[in-house]
């Protein structure tokens, strides 16, 4: 469920000491109490339990960040532990939003990162609702380097013909308001493969053969840095749901061929592109592992392959490191 309707953790009685001290019971509301804190505090930083760690308390306020995955096209995971209740909270990072859901260790925030984001300092902002409006909390972190390959596609006359048209681009607008589905529940599962193989190919600054942009033309998203990773298979070869989910669409679209998208909850949103067959509907509900359709080569693939696309509060992000941290 989604933080606003849920209570936060309390912190251990060890951490009581670190916590910065609120006013005495009596003067102000416990809500009062808190959002003063939150406001008015130091951030006072705790000895981190590793160094891919960053610890804030504030108040009865705890903030463990997680900046293991921190770089382009990584993912920063942050929680939150109190010993009272907040109201709606959220996570920002270079203007994008997202926000605190519960699960089974608490409320978390997945916070994806842009694959063009500038490795160095950056500042991770922790957003609470208030009556008297919003109390902000400033994080320093840091965003480790990751470099990415560029590559060439060639792309024949006939798929650069694909491109042209308003179908085109009708396909990439519905295909980015189904990437912007906030489902509260479920809490998303860990990944599987939807193919074996080795994948390959997220994050690089791609060229196609007569078409400049070519990533932004399939999902109406800014850059051309590839938001998948490519999975070289025989035409024909299974292809199954990396999670359980809700399938939002399935069928085929101009540049992607036959896809499928699934909405695994929380904002975690898979596409898969390049299908030959779709052995599933819209609003059909899939295991993980369920058969969803057989690879091929249509729209763009430039051979026989499954392309997997993995987008976080509709920010494409490595699957495999968000997988990480599921």
């Amino acid at each position: 469920m989604s933080l606003g309707v849920a209570s936060i953790r309390a912190a251990p009685r060890g951490r009581r000491a670190a916590r910065a001290r609120l006013p005495k019971r009596g003067r102000l509301p416990a809500r009062a109490r808190l959002l003063a804190a939150l406001a008015s505090a130091t951030l006072l930083q705790a000895a981190p339990a590793c160094a891919q760690e960053v610890v804030r308390r504030i108040g009865n306020v705890t903030i463990r960040v997680d900046v293991s995955q921190a770089f382009p096209g990584g993912v920063v995971a942050v929680r939150l532990a109190s010993r009272g209740r907040l109201g709606a909270a959220w996570a920002l990072l270079d203007g994008r939003r997202a926000p605190f859901y519960s699960d089974r260790r608490g409320p978390r925030a997945l916070v994806p990162v842009a694959t063009d984001a500038a490795p160095g300092p950056a500042t991770l902002g922790v957003g609470v609702a208030a009556h008297g409006g919003e109390q902000r909390i400033a994080i320093p972190i840091t965003l480790a380097a990751r470099e990415y390959r560029s590559r060439y596609v060639y792309l024949s006359e006939e798929q650069r013909g694909l491109a042209s048209g308003e179908e085109a681009l009708r396909d990439a607008r519905r295909l980015l308001a189904q990437l912007r589905t906030e489902s509260k529940s479920p809490t998303p599962e860990p990944f599987q493969p939807p193919v074996p193989g080795d994948p390959a190919g997220f994050g690089e600054p791609r060229t196609y053969t007569g078409i400049a942009d070519a990533e932004s033309r399939t999902d109406a998203l800014t850059g051309e840095r590839h938001r998948g990773v490519d999975y070289r298979v025989p035409a024909e070869t299974e292809v199954r749901a990396p999670a359980a989910g809700s399938v939002l669409y399935a069928g085929t679209l101009r540049l992607t061929g036959g896809t499928v998208v699934i909405d695994h909850g929380q904002g975690v949103v898979s596409v898969l592109h390049h299908l030959a067959a779709v052995a599933v509907r819209e609003g059909d509900s899939v295991a993980g592992g369920a058969l969803i359709g057989r690879s091929g080569q249509t729209g763009l693939a430039p051979e026989p392959m499954l392309q997997w696309r993995v987008y976080l509060h509709a920010v494409a992000v490595d699957p495999l490191v968000l997988g990480r941290l599921l």
